[in-house]
């Protein structure tokens, strides 16, 4: 395809890549590696402390999660990075947005397309709320006319369904670097929870069913924000060599616990946009228990690359049957549907209708 001029923005609160988690940051990193590799000019809004082949335009000397500004909240973030972008949008053929609503005010007031990636959960609306929208229609109409003009992708079909709007829109799903996720053909003698350790995450229902099912279970990510709940659902089960909390890891550490594991444990509690974690688990080979809620039944093939449950109990019983999964299909799973270059391709269709549709 034609060599585009692509402006990627982020919010500024992590570097890109991030350090010591996951999430959208990681996926916009493999992203501009890919469209730099296949001959983009790619343009990265970002705070200083980022690593990335594009070219960087710093917009802040460090992310938010290493250190606040100004007393800042989250629009400031978002704003300084599109207000730069929108400054240099002649230099673009398109900008591509991963900060939330903030930039649809910005699509009448550039001669650039905007495509905007939702990173963020969606929800059905209720009775209720269809009513306040009727009743505050008037005081809408802008902001829906603006919205309507961006180009939309959401990252997997459970977050578009539950959207209210999804105008100029399209399902891309996450993908990864399979290169960075060594496959395993076999695993050790432990179940892995990693990720930040939350009531949302469900971390404390890893951890009960874990000691139902008498298995070992490893906890890797933050607690940060959430120390009581630590402190009351996770560490009075903590035992040396039965359940233990291995605290924040990096992205090596990460992977060697993923490829080790037998399965990584997902009981997510709320409307998860995706889980970039399960495929990177499966990239290494690794099943996915995970319950039946936003996108793990899009991203897990039930029976085939993990088990699909809906409670602890039935986590248990999957548990208990992992020998019955492979891990070679897994990694072929991961293959065939979640990498960077199927989503890149994705994107770049999106790219080209953005250009087309904003020439007319």
């Amino acid at each position: 395809m034609k060599k585009l001029r692509i402006a990627q923005v982020v919010s500024l609160q992590e570097s890109i890549p991030p350090k010591g988690k996951n999430g959208l940051e990681y996926m916009v990193y493999y992203l501009t590696e890919e469209l730099v590799r296949r001959g983009h000019e790619v343009t990265l809004f970002a705070s200083k402390d980022s690593k990335t082949s594009a070219k960087l335009v710093d917009v802040l000397p460090y992310s938010a999660a290493k250190k606040r500004l100004f007393g800042w909240n989250t629009t400031n973030y978002s704003l300084a990075g599109m207000s730069k972008a929108a400054e240099m949008a002649d230099e673009f053929d398109v900008i591509h947005t991963h900060i939330g609503s903030v930039a649809f005010y910005f699509v009448e007031l550039i001669k650039t397309p905007i495509v905007e990636t939702v990173h963020s959960p969606t929800y059905k609306s209720s009775g209720k709320a269809r009513l306040s929208k009727k009743l505050i229609d008037k005081y809408t109409q802008d902001r829906l006319r603006r919205y309507k003009k961006a180009h939309h992708v959401f990252v997997s079909k459970s977050q578009k369904d539950n959207a209210s709007i999804k105008n100029n829109s399209v399902v891309i799903h996450n993908g990864i670097d399979l290169e960075k996720f060594k496959f395993r053909k076999t695993s050790r003698d432990y179940f892995l929870y990693l990720g930040y350790i939350t009531p949302d995450k469900g971390a404390h229902i890893a951890v009960q069913a874990a000691k139902r099912a008498k298995v070992k279970l490893k906890l890797a990510g933050s607690y940060e924000g959430c120390e009581e709940y630590f402190k009351k659902k996770i560490k009075p089960y903590l035992k040396k060599g039965e359940i233990e909390y291995v605290g924040i890891v990096n992205p090596i550490k990460r992977n060697q616990l993923l490829g080790g594991a037998k399965a990584i444990l997902v009981p997510i509690q709320w409307e998860e946009p995706f889980g970039l974690i399960m495929t990177e688990a499966m990239a290494c080979g690794t099943p996915v228990i995970g319950f039946n809620r936003a996108a793990v039944p899009e991203i897990v093939k039930d029976k085939k690359t993990g088990f699909v449950v809906e409670d602890a109990k039935e986590m248990v019983r999957a548990i208990k049957k992992i020998d019955e999964i492979s891990r070679i299909e897994c990694r072929e799973h991961a293959e065939k549907y979640f990498t960077v270059e199927k989503m890149t391709d994705g994107y770049e269709k999106v790219y080209e209708k953005a250009i087309k549709s904003f020439s007319k």
